[in-house]
């Protein structure tokens, strides 16, 4: 009788791990501990939210992903490689729209292109088709004071994208935007993702657009921030693959186990 494989399949690497991950800052000659033992896997085309109270590092976290900050640490690795520098493997969108006031929408996109083309008329191109892609292509030549909100932040994401990153990390990118434009926005952003296949990784505060977006939902208790919970979202998305619908009562357990948890990683710190 033959004897079966007992040989373990080779698991996939993770598009985006934290191991161990630690930060401590320095304040006023002591030593305060911000993240503490984060590990966290996230595959190929995943949509993950990360939320928790204030205080729980979630900022410091996707900073230290973008390579913006050092982890004190353990490490962040995309596809195996360790995280030591901004790189092209990532693209980045703040809250803030961080973008360049004396540089049109065309030029802003372009910023981050230089490497992939050294030629301006080569680089230009570039920059136009994901100018057209976030739906500003007759708005190419505006400066971001120019614009509203939403369409500066568009901008961003069509920044951030340009470079063709693995993954794309957002640190609550939505937030100063108006309701309107942000549900308009939360849409887009879903469109890019479905379309592109991209792995992305979504800080907010705002739990409801946690579930609305996200495949997988990380929770973090505060002081320090360390993993707490780690939430699957299994509600279906709507029809077209992208939305989900809020007014179902899945949405409003989902909704209500998560404020759970974060009552109770605000009440662990005080224990």
């Amino acid at each position: 009788m033959a004897l079966a494989n007992t040989e373990a399949y080779p698991q996939p690497i993770a598009k985006l791990a934290f191991r161990n991950l630690g930060k401590t800052f320095f304040v006023q000659g002591q030593t305060k501990q911000t993240l503490n033992d984060i590990n966290i896997d996230i595959q190929t085309g995943e949509f993950v939210a990360i939320v928790g109270a204030s205080g729980c590092g979630k900022s410091t976290l996707i900073r230290i992903a973008a390579g913006l900050e050092s982890a004190s640490e353990g490490g962040i690795y995309v596809e195996g490689n360790r995280v030591s520098s901004p790189g092209n493997d990532r693209g980045m969108v703040f809250q803030q729209f961080s973008l360049f006031p004396w540089l049109s929408v065309t030029e802003n996109v372009m910023f981050g292109l230089q490497d992939q083309y050294p030629d301006k008329r080569q680089r230009t191109e570039a920059a136009l088709i994901w100018v057209d892609r976030v739906g500003l292509a007759e708005f190419s030549d505006y400066y971001p004071n120019q614009l509203s909100g939403g369409m500066q932040q568009r901008v961003a994401i069509a920044r951030a994208l340009a470079p063709g990153p693995k993954v794309l990390l957002m640190d609550e990118p939505f937030a100063a935007l108006d309701a309107q434009t942000r549900s308009r926005m939360q849409r887009h952003l879903l469109e890019i993702w479905r379309k592109l296949d991209i792995t992305v990784l979504f800080i907010t505060h705002d739990l409801e657009e946690a579930v609305l977006l996200a495949d997988k939902i990380f929770v973090l208790a505060p002081n320090p921030g360390r993993l707490m919970a780690t939430l699957p979202i299994e509600i279906p998305r709507s029809n077209d693959g992208l939305e989900r619908d809020k007014y179902v009562p899945a949405f409003a357990e989902v909704l209500r186990e998560l404020s759970d948890l974060l009552m109770k990683s605000v009440g662990s710190e005080h224990e």
